[in-house]
Order: C-alpha cells, then structure tokens, then sequence
C-alpha cells in the first residue's frame, strides 16, 4: 500500500471497533477514526476527503436499513463505503450494492476475507460476496439487463482495464482523479454484474 490510508470504522460496538481496527493494522500504514451512531459518523465526514473508506454498520443509532447507506453514501461521494453486517441475506446486499456501497462484508467472515474484500474496495474494485452469487441470480440478472447503459466514458475506462491499466494510470490518462475513476469502476462493475478486473475483462470476452 502506498501511504498511509484513512479509515472510518461506524459500528456502536465498541469490541467490534477494536478488533476490526487491530485486524486493520496487517493492511500496513493505517489510521483509524471511530463513530458510534450516525451523528458522529456525519460529523467526520464533513471533512470528506480525509477518508479513503468507511466501515458501516448497518444497524446502529440512526442507521438501520439500505436508505441510511445511501444518505450517508451521498454526503461522502469521495468515500468508498463498504457496509458490515451479520445479516447477509441476498435482498439486504442488494439494496446496501444499489444505495451506492463499493461493498459488502458478512460480520460472520473470517479475518482473511474481510481484509482482502477492504483491499479490493481500496483498490477501486467493488466487493460482492461470493456466497451472495451462490444463492441469488437476482443481482447478476438485474446488471446484465442495464449493460446496454454503460457510457460512453465507462466504456473507455473497461477497455483501459482490459488493456491492464491501473486505476492511477486511467486517472493520468483521462485527467481524472482517482475518485472520480473509482466511482466510474464501481458503477460499470454494477451494470456488468461483476466484482472484480478479472469478471469484467471475462464478460468483454464473453460479449465480444
């Protein structure tokens, strides 16, 4: 990882906060800033551009369904939000995907997964569990049924990472910023269906 990187962790679990903070620390040069409800979470990302990502419980004080996701997801565009929570039944990962998450992790997922799903997300890939695949057609139907909606710059940016372009050197490429180029990442990933650089390269192939 290149620098140190900013991380909100939302829960009103204070065990929850600190383990996942000590879990946070194997991803190298981290800071980490808590919130307990949603009024402290408002009141860090008024300053929005100081985190990289955010850590959401979706059931905590002022935040307890998909329509607290997207307020939040709205008021921080330059955070990359990746819900937790211990219910991942297939509608409430939909709805936190469709609200603008990059992501959504089981609390129920070992160690090892939660971190490699953060550094995805912070990569600008979005994160979908597998399992989420395995029991729901749902969210692969629905994306492919608005793949003929990918934009114009959307289909640059997929050929850009069919061509093995970074989400920095796309950036560089397009006058970007790397948010802007995460955000672009994030929603063709949505419109394909898919959760990663190697889904979306296969479904190019796959169409092509």
């Amino acid at each position: 990882m290149i620098g140190a990187m900013n991380i909100l962790i939302a829960d009103d679990h204070a065990l929850f906060r600190d383990g996942m903070s000590l879990l946070l620390q194997a991803l190298g040069q981290v800071h980490v800033a808590e919130a307990r409800n949603r009024r402290e979470i408002e009141a860090h990302l008024k300053h929005q551009d100081l985190f990289d990502l955010l850590l959401l419980d979706l059931d905590m004080p002022g935040i307890t369904n998909a329509d607290g996701v997207k307020r939040i997801c709205e008021s921080a565009p330059q955070t990359a939000v990746v819900v937790i929570s211990g219910n991942d039944a297939g509608y409430v990962v939909k709805a936190c995907l469709d609200a603008g998450a990059m992501g959504f992790i089981s609390k129920s997922s070992a160690g090892k997964v939660m971190l490699a799903a953060i550094q995805m997300v912070l990569a600008g890939e979005r994160y979908v569990p597998s399992i989420y695949f395995d029991n729901s057609s749902e969210y692969s139907s629905d994306a492919a049924s608005t793949a003929s909606s990918i934009s114009p710059r959307q289909q640059q940016i997929w050929q850009m990472l069919i061509d093995g372009k970074s989400n920095k050197e796309i950036a560089i490429a397009l006058g970007l910023t790397d948010s802007t180029v995460k955000q672009h990442v994030s929603a063709l990933f949505r419109k394909l269906g898919v959760n990663s650089r190697t889904q979306a390269i296969q479904k190019a192939r796959t169409n092509s």
